[in-house]
């Protein structure tokens, strides 16, 4: 007896030498892993038989005070004592997992951490060598197709804590509370950790007490929004929202929509005056765009550059408060610096919520709602961004003949696409491989082949696709550049895309606050990732500051001329300006001039002005040799002059200031 009295004390002793002391945010830290693991692997804890979160709320306040390492670790036990016992397994584990990816999120390492008391340990243990796969209750899957396959729901944790954070503001425990369910959810199913700048477990490490110590709902608010930031996820920044407290600097914004352009911050769109398209912002309220990208780094989820540049240029302009004023410092083509000052306000309010269509759109007023249409040279051209599912047939039935058929992904589908992509392959073929959660097996993912199409399409295209995609192109958009690269004569023209692929979860971390991540991976067949990467273009196209000031898309100009189009005009039939025939000024303003050198009349001729889409915005009959045509109604943009004769039919390009 006495032996065995000497051996519990040695056992004790033992575990709590060594035990180290933790400070506040090692004790919330591992708090938050011990919480989460038994959530999802202990046996009565994973089916809720245990009210799990009040678990959580009965023991922070003992984590919180434990001075000493014995009174944090004796409050573990006390949360692990509340889970019940593990069940015993009866059948052997065996470890399937050949594939490191597949267990990326399963690491158990940090049981063995000497913050951790020996008895705490061999708990912890015991649930991990006799945990064997088994429906979880905390998350679950839907089984549709279409755009909404393999959706993860998590049915007890959405909403995380049930209150408006702006009327009732949480508790430390209920902060933690939320923030655990939230960290737990991403560390064990988020298909992506592997990518991640920042790993998610310095994530916890760093931000939990700041959480904990938040002390109003705008500064919690921010504190989730840098956590969120580590994600490095385009899908996971458009998913978070709060209809009170906005991202940063604010929700209402001046009518100017900007794009980053060879080294700067360009008006793209306006419909303020006193402001003028193609010209550089300089500085914000006095910050340079420098500063402003430094300043708001912090709070945006993005996978690269580009994509937190297109965040940027959204939330600049931005303020908290109606008809606020914002004061833009701007410089024109010419150098020259101005300055203007405009009110903030709310676009549905104003009225101009059409405005924000452009967020997807490129400088091309003439493609602005056009959904497919046959370019000139006989070309075929669709709009993602504007296709209903109405017009998939139509369009296809339209367009098959073409031996070239553009296809412009910078927009987001409108509808559900897939039924279109079908049309145009031949053959069934796996588009992507798919790395899905095993919610069975909390922490582990499996891989599976997706395709599409069917085998023997009688009806394929068997012409030449040109995809034209840049910074906008995501998610499904970016899923169908990947399944159109299936085709046999395929061409990416433009700049990377988005890199935020895969099917998003959405859930609520409170009533007020809404998040999301990528909750599905996808990978090209062999196995290639686009997160963070983007579909990676053949010919490199990006925008330039005169194209925008002339109102000029150069992608789309690019992939034409690819296509063998230059003159925009089959040339079997058109010719070129002969050097007796000569259109000026160009640019122009308020008229063209159409000269015939060494002649004094000229037969009947027919001159028709096109925009881009080749559609006739004027058109007109001339006699003379010096004609002069009226355009100041012409938007701005790239427009082509059509002269026709009886013998001849001749075409040029002009650009209307």
């Amino acid at each position: 007896m006495r032996k065995l009295i000497l051996l519990i004390a040695v056992c004790i002793l033992g575990s709590i030498a060594h035990a180290q002391t933790p400070n506040m945010q090692e004790k919330l830290y591992y708090t938050c892993k011990v919480w989460g693991f038994v959530k999802y692997y202990h046996s009565e804890v994973s089916i809720c038989n245990v009210n799990w979160d009040s678990v959580l709320i009965d023991v922070l306040p003992d984590v919180r005070a434990a001075s000493t390492s014995t009174e944090f670790n004796d409050a573990l036990i006390h949360m692990l004592d509340a889970a019940g016992p593990m069940a015993l397994a009866t059948t052997p584990y065996s470890d399937t997992f050949t594939i490191a990816k597949l267990k990326q999120n399963r690491d158990w390492s940090w049981i063995s951490s000497p913050i951790l008391r020996t008895d705490v340990q061999i708990l912890l243990d015991t649930i991990k060598n006799n945990f064997r796969r088994h429906p979880i209750c905390w998350v679950e899957v839907n089984h549709v197709t279409g755009s909404n396959a393999g959706l993860l729901r998590f049915p007890y944790d959405s909403i995380c804590l049930n209150v408006i954070t702006t009327v009732t503001f949480p508790s430390i425990d209920n902060r933690l509370l939320m923030f655990f369910k939230y960290w737990n959810i991403l560390r064990y199913f988020n298909p992506y950790s592997y990518v991640l700048d920042t790993s998610w477990d310095s994530t916890l490490y760093n931000h939990v007490e700041l959480i904990a110590n938040a002390t109003n709902d705008k500064e919690l608010y921010l504190q989730l929004l840098k956590v969120i930031k580590n994600l490095d996820d385009a899908h996971a920044v458009d998913l978070t929202y709060s209809p009170y407290n906005h991202k940063p600097p604010g929700y209402y914004t001046p009518a100017i929509m900007l794009r980053f352009v060879e080294g700067e911050y360009v008006v793209l769109r306006t419909l303020e005056s006193g402001i003028e398209v193609g010209d550089a912002i300089v500085s914000v309220d006095g910050l340079t765009m420098t500063q402003w990208e430094d300043s708001l780094r912090q709070y945006f989820s993005a996978g690269s550059m580009p994509i937190y540049r297109r965040y940027v240029w959204r939330q600049v302009l931005k303020r908290a408060t109606y008809r606020q004023l914002v004061n833009i410092v701007l410089k024109d083509k010419e150098g020259n610096t101005y300055g203007r000052s405009f009110k903030c306000t709310d676009p549905k309010i104003e009225g101009y919520e059409l405005f924000s269509k452009y967020y997807y759109e490129y400088p091309v007023d003439s493609l602005f709602d056009i959904s497919w249409t046959t370019m000139p040279c006989d070309i075929g051209y669709i709009n993602i961004g504007n296709l209903e599912s109405h017009e998939l047939d139509v369009a296809y039935d339209n367009l098959k003949s073409k031996d070239i058929v553009i296809i412009d992904f910078r927009g987001y589908p409108k509808t559900y696409m897939v039924p279109l992509y079908e049309k145009f392959l031949p053959n069934r073929r796996a588009d992507a491989k798919i790395l899905m959660p095993d919610l069975f097996f909390p922490g582990t993912f499996f891989e599976y082949f997706q395709s599409i199409g069917n085998n023997g399409n009688p009806d394929a295209y068997t012409g030449k696709i040109i995809l034209l995609f840049d910074e906008n192109t995501q998610s499904a958009a970016e899923h169908g550049c990947m399944i159109l690269e299936l085709m046999p004569d395929v061409l990416k023209v433009g700049s990377h895309t988005a890199g935020a692929d895969g099917t998003v979860c959405r859930f609520r971390l409170a009533q007020d606050i809404s998040v999301g991540y990528t909750g599905l991976g996808i990978f090209y067949p062999n196995g290639d990732s686009t997160q963070r990467i983007g579909i990676v273009p053949d010919t490199v196209v990006a925008h330039t500051r005169s194209a925008i000031y002339s109102h000029r898309d150069n992608v789309l100009e690019k992939a034409l001329t690819i296509a063998g189009c230059d003159l925009f005009l089959n040339t079997k039939n058109v010719k070129a300006l002969p050097p007796s025939i000569s259109i000026y000024p160009n640019p122009a303003n308020e008229t063209v001039t159409i000269d015939i050198n060494g002649k004094s009349t000229l037969q009947e001729a027919s001159v028709s002005i096109t925009n881009i889409s080749g559609k006739v915005m004027q058109q007109v009959t001339v006699t003379q040799a010096h004609s002069t045509i009226d355009i100041h109604k012409l938007p701005r943009g790239m427009y082509f002059v059509h002269v026709s004769t009886d013998t001849d039919n001749y075409v040029t390009k002009f650009v209307k200031e």
